[in-house]
């Protein structure tokens, strides 16, 4: 099945800042992006953690579709997004007519645990380097680069502070690890803002430290 054909019968477009579901909700659908970024986030201590965040050919919600459980996250578009939504029915008889979709969604799934037991291991070693720039690489997926310059800008204090609570660290710990990036070059501070001036260094590095 073609992906146009795929799109008439099971697309939707949804507008970027839209919450397509929210943790604790019932869910019978999953979502395959087809164009544009959703970030997934968890609440934990009452505050909202960043689990990742999914471009184009990724998937999410296929917990509460396989398991028919309340969502255990909460799906927010990044940017205006093309997505095609399943529900069991329809996603069973889409991966028995296209085997070539159901080996992907192994595939990933196969990703995620191992991303999932990178994560356990940089946390169980505590190496606030490495969960800094982890984090950081996913704070700045979810923020759109100025236009013209392409560079991201992130406000400091509350990056500083949103990462201090994602890695259950100080702002100072944080802090002193961000200013030894701004050292290296790849990311500098402009007055408030801290600017990723090389995605494409933090990206490598955070890939690095996952390992």
């Amino acid at each position: 099945m073609e992906r146009s054909t795929l799109f008439q019968k099971f697309g939707q477009v949804v507008e970027a800042g839209r919450v397509i579901f929210r943790e604790g909700e019932p869910g019978d659908t999953m979502y395959i992006i087809q164009s544009g970024r959703v970030k997934i986030t968890k609440r934990v201590n009452n505050v909202e953690k960043i689990l990742m965040v999914l471009g184009k050919g990724d998937f999410f919600g296929e917990m509460a579709l396989i398991r028919q459980t309340p969502r255990s996250a909460t799906a927010t578009a990044v940017d205006t997004c093309e997505l095609l939504a399943f529900n069991r029915d329809g996603f069973l008889s889409m991966i028995s007519k296209n085997s070539n979709i159901a080996m992907n969604i192994i595939e990933k799934l196969c990703l995620r645990l191992e991303r999932a037991d990178n994560l356990i291991r940089d946390l169980a070693k505590r190496d606030i380097k490495s969960l800094v720039l982890t984090t950081l690489n996913d704070l700045r997926k979810t923020v759109k680069p100025k236009e013209g310059s392409g560079i991201v800008a992130l406000n400091y204090p509350e990056t500083i502070n949103n990462i201090a609570l994602q890695i259950n660290a100080s702002p100072k710990e944080v802090e002193e690890e961000i200013e030894r990036l701004i050292n290296s070059g790849f990311i500098k501070k402009e007055k408030n803002f801290l600017q990723i001036v090389d995605p494409v260094e933090l990206e490598r590095l955070a890939g690095y430290f996952k390992r």
